[in-house]
């Protein structure tokens, strides 16, 4: 039996409306990964809503996130260079689903986070910065989304460059990439464009690809609450372990107020006495 390639798994994070799930439709497409018949499907909804191509629709399969133009939950797909596969995790930008949003990130090794080139930072942008810098990612991609709302210009992009690497700076979030990007158009996503042949980095692809695919040893222990619960006056913390392992008595630390505590009981389904509980890989 042949082992099955290990996907890199990354999350595409930022502000409502900035392109998260385009871009991973675009990514799909130009990697020849969406089936044909997905294509025609997202054709025959775009000409519904008098759109051109939509590969948000991608992502977005639910009927009311297509009726809302929104993600709700994170959704997981994969797709596949000359050099590896990876499972991206399309994570919501609306602050009503940052739970889920927080969930997505701590399984990822790497993200990308997308930023609108004509409206610049928002909330999220400034929301999602400071849970990939909490959650300590280390290999981070910055992409200027929408070059073409700003006519492609290169003053404009360095501008914006400038910006965003000052605010990342605060936060401790050193990306290793800012690529100025159009996910519609395809631009400087797989591969390079002539309406920005001033720009001599890589392609979205490219920089991916430089990324390596962390071990075991290399990820913290994290534990994403999904849900809190009081039963016989004891509060239960609900959720599923994404990486390294918990043990009764151990002390952690409890994310953002960093916050130590300490491990009373582990209780896992069927066995509600356990004194460790690990991530399943």
């Amino acid at each position: 039996m042949f082992e099955e390639e290990r996907a890199l798994p990354i999350v595409i994070v930022g502000h409502v409306d900035h392109g998260k799930s385009t871009l991973i439709g675009r990514l799909l497409y130009d990697t020849g990964c969406l089936p044909p018949d997905k294509y025609s499907e997202i054709q025959r909804s775009s000409e519904m809503l008098g759109k051109i191509v939509e590969f948000a629709f991608v992502m977005d399969c639910l009927e009311e996130e297509r009726s809302r133009g929104i993600t709700i939950d994170t959704t997981q797909t994969f797709f596949k260079t000359s050099k590896r596969r990876y499972v991206i995790i399309d994570a919501p930008g609306h602050k009503e689903f940052l739970k889920n949003m927080i969930t997505g990130s701590s399984q990822a090794e790497a993200a990308l986070l997308i930023i609108d080139s004509f409206e610049g930072i928002r909330d999220q942008t400034k929301r999602h910065a400071y849970i990939l810098g909490m959650l300590g990612l280390k290999q981070i991609c910055v992409l200027l989304n929408k070059i073409d709302l700003i006519h492609y210009s290169k003053d404009k992009f360095i501008e914006l460059k400038g910006e965003i690497t000052d605010f990342l700076d605060g936060l401790n979030v050193h990306p290793t990439f800012i690529l100025p990007i159009s996910a519609i158009h395809g631009d400087n996503v797989a591969k390079p464009s002539d309406k920005i042949s001033w720009f001599d980095g890589p392609t979205v692809l490219q920089a991916l690809d430089t990324f390596h695919e962390l071990k075991v040893e290399e990820k913290p222990s994290r534990f994403p609450i999904q849900d809190r619960y009081t039963v016989d006056g004891e509060k239960i913390f609900v959720g599923q372990i994404e990486s390294g392992h918990l043990m009764k008595g151990e002390s952690l630390f409890l994310l953002t107020e960093k916050k130590k505590v300490v491990v009373k009981s582990i209780e896992t389904f069927l066995n509600p006495n356990g004194s460790v509980a690990g991530c399943e890989e």
